[in-house]
This record gives C-alpha cells, sequence and structure tokens, in this order.
C-alpha cells in the first residue's frame, strides 16, 4: 500500500497557506525577544555606557536570538520557495518546527539574567532542535521530489549541508556549556563562519549541478 503521506494532497494555493502562517508564527517569535529588555531600568543618573555594561547578557541575548530566529527563517524561505504540494508529513514537520521557533524566546529569557545552572545549555539544546529539524525538512523534501516538482535538487543538498555544519557547531557549544558555561555560549559565535562556509560550499555544489 502507498504511503499516503507521501502523497499530495493540497494545492499550491494550500502551500502558500502553510508559509503565510509560518511566517506570521516566526514574526510573533521574533517579538517575544524585545520583551525582557522592556524591563530594563535606567536610574537618573544612569548613563547610557553604564546601562549597556549593566544589562550586556540581556542585550547579547537579544541580538543572538534575533539573529537566530531571522536566519531560520531565511532558511525556512528558501527551503519552501521550490515547494508546489504539502502533505501531512510535512505539515507535521513544519509544525514540529514551528513549536521549537516560539519556544526559543524563554531560554533567551533565562540566559539574560544567567548563563550557569543549565540554562544556556537549554538554549544551546533549543537551537539544536531547531536546526535538526531544518535538516529532517530539507532530506524529506530530497527524498519527496513530487512536492517540489522536481526542483530541489541543488538547493536543497546546500540547505541540508548548513544545517548539518550548524548542527556540529551546536553540539560542540553545548558540550563545552556543560562545563564551562560562558565559553559554550561565545561557541556559538562560530555560527557565522560555519555558516559562511556552508553557503559558499553550498553555492559552488548547486553551480556544479546546473552547470552543463
Amino acid at each position: 500500500m502507498a504511503d499516503s503521506a507521501a502523497v499530495p494532497k493540497t494545492s499550491e494555493a494550500g502551500v502558500h497557506r502553510l508559509i503565510a502562517f509560518s511566517d506570521g508564527v516566526v514574526a510573533i517569535a521574533i517579538t517575544l525577544l524585545i520583551l525582557p529588555l522592556t524591563e530594563i531600568e535606567a536610574g537618573p543618573d544612569t548613563s547610557l555606557g553604564q546601562m549597556v555594561v549593566e544589562n550586556g547578557s540581556a542585550l547579547f541575548a537579544f541580538a543572538l536570538s534575533f539573529w537566530v530566529i531571522a536566519n531560520y527563517w531565511t532558511i525556512h524561505h528558501n527551503l519552501f520557495a521550490p515547494v508546489r504540494h504539502q502533505n501531512s508529513r510535512l505539515i507535521g514537520l513544519n509544525m514540529l518546527w514551528l513549536a521549537a521557533i516560539v519556544f526559543l524566546p524563554f531560554p533567551t529569557a533565562l540566559i539574560a539574567d544567567r548563563v550557569d545552572g543549565g540554562f544556556g545549555t537549554l538554549y544551546i539544546g533549543t537551537l539544536l532542535v531547531v536546526t535538526v529539524l531544518n535538516l529532517v525538512i530539507a532530506s524529506y523534501l530530497a527524498r519527496h521530489p513530487e512536492l517540489t516538482d522536481g526542483q530541489e535538487t541543488g538547493e536543497t543538498r546546500n540547505h541540508i549541508s548548513q544545517s548539518a555544519a550548524i548542527i556540529v557547531v551546536l553540539v560542540a557549544a553545548g558540550v563545552v556549556s556543560l562545563f564551562f558555561p560562558r565559553a559554550g555560549m561565545l561557541a556559538l559565535l562560530l555560527l557565522f563562519p560555519a555558516q559562511l562556509i556552508a553557503q559558499r560550499h553550498g553555492a559552488k555544489t548547486v553551480k556544479e549541478a546546473t552547470t552543463p
């Protein structure tokens, strides 16, 4: 018996609704990141520089999570660009991804105060879950070209390589955070060069795949 989850169930309009819903959820999640910063109070004699220094952890957590969610949205946007059909399995995977994204403001608020006590590890673990789900979705689309009208090929492999590179950094940062919480958080800065290298490698792979 054929796998019913592998059979497209909706038209392209249904995919547009799924993408629009996902965009809305991500927009809400990224907006929630500002809430811990609204609790910052500055006394009459507090300068801007003092306020920044005293709340450096909260500002760092906001900036990092804003970049992370924006980056994940970009990957999601590019990943779903060639999708023309959807099925229950793809919808389910996307909902799991959205759940992890919506959860991210919670550990972000925690690390704004402290990164020890497992809070930093929880934050890194959340990023790992989101990235693994990105990888699972990309791999699923690669195995089901009927959902993309066969348009995935190089681009989907590019997303897979990016997710794999990010996972390596996150696993390493998570292990470090178990013993040295602050060092584990600083290790997240390696996400920038890791993704850049993966993007360049992926772009080269896509170019080679499309060049006759």
